[in-house]
């Protein structure tokens, strides 16, 4: 009623101000009249009205982004922190069927040592006798140190964990007679370093013992997966001469002869399993 009355004053006041004197105003101008003092009064409200929708509508949208955003939070700390691992099947039955492979001479590796104090391994375990002051030592900055200047004098001597696989494995499967490198190749084998270090040995202080951890896979010439296997050396070996780090800086052959060994032990171990492997027997009956 308010707005009506308005609307009513403003054609009022519109018609006084007209010319008293000129002839009274026509039905269409008297409708014209009022229909501007009525869009007039009604513009404020107009505005007032879609200012409102457009807060209402903005304070909807960032109350809908806030609630994604914690959704999206609680997404995150619900997923698993592992990665689920790819499973290898092999197939046995044809590798049984192949006797003709090659070894790969690429050999894909990490590219750089493991090296972890004994200080660094045992610190987490005694952590809550320290009331974890021991966690503020940086063994994480030394060990990259010891790791680094390791991997410098493997590349300046020529130290190559790769090449020593490589050539091992080769002649390991060479031994066993399983397998025959006469062409057509029927297959190859593809080896993987996982893991080379310098572990420290459980009953001395100061001692590290060159470790490798291998793992061996057999692919048909269409790139189908036959077998795989396993082949690893650890810090316990009694064939590995350890040394500790100075020693190994002062005489690489040290070095050099300790991965050597370490390889030839995890790729017979490796071998073994691949000449494990049946080969695949035709009987021939009479005919009838």
């Amino acid at each position: 009623m308010k707005t009506r009355h308005t609307i009513l004053a403003a054609a009022l006041t519109a018609l006084v101000t007209l010319n008293l004197h000129a002839a009274p105003p026509s039905p269409a101008e008297a409708q014209a009249a009022v229909q501007a003092a009525r869009t007039q009064a009604t513009a404020p409200v107009n505005a007032a009205r879609e200012k409102v929708t457009a807060q209402v509508a903005g304070a909807r949208e960032q109350a809908a982004g806030q609630a994604g955003a914690v959704r999206d939070q609680v997404k995150d700390k619900m997923k698993l922190p592992v990665k689920t691992p790819k499973l290898d099947v092999p197939d046995l039955a044809q590798a049984a069927k192949t006797t003709r492979a090659n070894v790969e001479d690429a050999v894909t590796s990490p590219r750089t040592l493991t090296y972890k104090s004994r200080a660094s391994r045992l610190s987490r375990w005694i952590a809550p006798l320290t009331l974890g002051l021991i966690t503020y030592v940086p063994f994480d900055t030394m060990n990259a140190e010891v790791t680094g200047s390791v991997n410098n004098l493997m590349a300046e001597e020529g130290i190559s964990v790769e090449e020593m696989t490589a050539q091992s494995f080769a002649a390991q499967l060479k031994d066993g007679k399983r397998w025959s490198a006469a062409a057509p190749s029927e297959g190859s084998f593809k080896i993987e370093i996982n893991r080379y270090a310098l572990d420290p040995v459980p009953t001395s202080i100061s001692l590290l013992r060159p470790t490798v951890s291998l793992t061996g896979r057999l692919f048909d010439n269409d790139g189908k997966l036959l077998w795989v296997g396993k082949g690893f050396t650890s810090s316990v070996e009694p064939g590995i001469k350890g040394a500790t780090l100075e020693q190994y800086e002062a005489d690489p052959a040290k070095l050099r002869q300790g991965f050597e060994t370490s390889v030839q032990i995890a790729a017979k171990r490796l071998a073994a399993q691949a000449n494990a492997v049946p080969k695949a027997s035709v009987k021939v009956t009479a005919a009838d």
